[in-house]
């Protein structure tokens, strides 16, 4: 059984009862297709007591549920927390909470799965299967039936589960550490902070426009950013990505030559035209050294290539030795980018405690790969396995 919680008052008295709560268990049910930001629709909760659907769009204050969140003595356990974090990121006035504990980046380091479903965690580590067919609910109705109901909980009531077998085997693998920064980084405020400046690298097809048509592009998408905020709008509503590339390979200089370009509409042109005519003009005028540069990635030459393919090899057995998979240790990309940016270690975290000490014995001469019994170990150079 669970609580429905849809007064002021009611929250406000299930709140009192759960205030000794050492850690939490959240969830949130939101619609997104017509919006900028997410509006919440409903949110799951449970203590190792208590079950409650709470909802947000009946109670009018929600202040007393975020205080009792942004309370740092309890942990806060959510399953791919970043978007249920940007929501109360939102809603309480741009306050992060602390400390997190995120399910899904803890089954990733145990070697479960990366982006592991909630379901298929329930499923793999409880046995149990969890009702998906009311995933497509329109969670602004109201009323929500039962069905609805008993399909939201289930997303707290089995994570309440899930969590201390997740604590233990992260405790008793020694890899409790792993999760700490990821973990910390979800409760930084820039995680969820608007960048217009910076919206132009996430337009589809950027990669086709040359140095001068990115600066023109981060202008118009600069603006599409701020207005679909300032609306509260969809960014495809106001203007696609495949237009605001149009735009920026064309560089119209009057409004009749935003006309030849597909998709968009007299009322566009009429009500935005100017401005992204000053748009344009302001990007392409821009000195040469602010003009914004997509990532390069250096082709490696035949000798530094063999070398990453060194490297990847080591990321395998490490992966294999760790039950973990390759590609969330290092990426390909990732370690030719460290060669090419002249560096011999990964990254601070847990994934270059299992690879920097190897990177830089090798690529410094200090060890060699060799292989004995099929096997691959690291020795060096007085052939003493490190």
């Amino acid at each position: 059984m669970f609580e429905y919680i849809d007064t002021n008052i009611k929250l406000e008295n299930f709140l009192q009862t759960i205030q000794t709560a050492k850690w939490v268990i959240l969830d949130t049910e939101f619609i997104r297709e017509k919006t900028y930001y997410p509006r919440l629709c409903l949110i799951q909760l449970a203590t190792d007591q208590q079950l409650a659907c709470i909802d947000p769009l009946t109670i009018t204050n929600l202040e007393p549920f975020f205080q009792f969140l942004r309370q740092t003595d309890r942990v806060k356990v959510l399953h791919a927390a970043w978007q249920d974090l940007e929501i109360f990121y939102y809603l309480s006035g741009g306050q992060t909470l602390s400390p997190i504990f995120d399910s899904q980046i803890a089954a990733a380091v145990l070697g479960l799965g990366d982006q592991l479903g909630y379901a298929r965690l329930v499923e793999d580590l409880l046995g149990v299967q969890l009702d998906k067919s009311q995933s497509r609910t329109d969670w602004a109705r109201r009323p929500l039936n039962k069905a609805q109901l008993a399909y939201a909980i289930d997303d707290v009531r089995y994570l309440r589960d899930l969590y201390p077998i997740l604590q233990e085997k992260l405790a008793s693998t020694g890899r409790a550490t792993w999760v700490s920064k990821p973990f910390k980084q979800l409760s930084e405020a820039d995680q969820y902070q608007p960048a217009p400046r910076s919206s132009w690298e996430r337009v589809k097809m950027v990669q086709l426009l040359k140095p001068r048509q990115l600066s023109i592009l981060r202008e118009l998408a600069a603006w599409r950013e701020s207005l679909a905020i300032e609306k509260d709008l969809p960014r495809r509503w106001l203007v696609s990505d495949e237009i605001l590339i149009d735009m920026a390979r064309m560089k119209p200089n009057n409004l009749s030559e935003f006309k030849t370009i597909r998709g968009l509409s007299d009322e566009q042109i009429a009500r935005y035209g100017a401005q992204w005519l000053e748009l344009i003009a302001l990007g392409y005028n821009l000195p040469t050294d602010s003009w914004p540069q997509l990532p390069r990635r250096r082709k490696l030459d035949n000798q530094l290539s063999l070398v990453a393919d060194l490297l990847m090899v080591i990321v395998n057995q490490q992966a294999l030795q760790h039950n973990i998979s390759p590609q969330m240790l290092a990426t390909r990309q990732q370690v030719e980018k460290m060669l090419t940016d002249g560096r011999s270690s990964l990254s601070d975290d847990w994934r270059g405690s299992l690879v920097n000490n190897t990177f830089e014995a090798l690529l410094s001469g200090r060890s060699c790969v060799r292989i004995h019994d099929q096997q691959i170990t690291i020795e060096n150079s007085a052939n003493a396995a490190i």
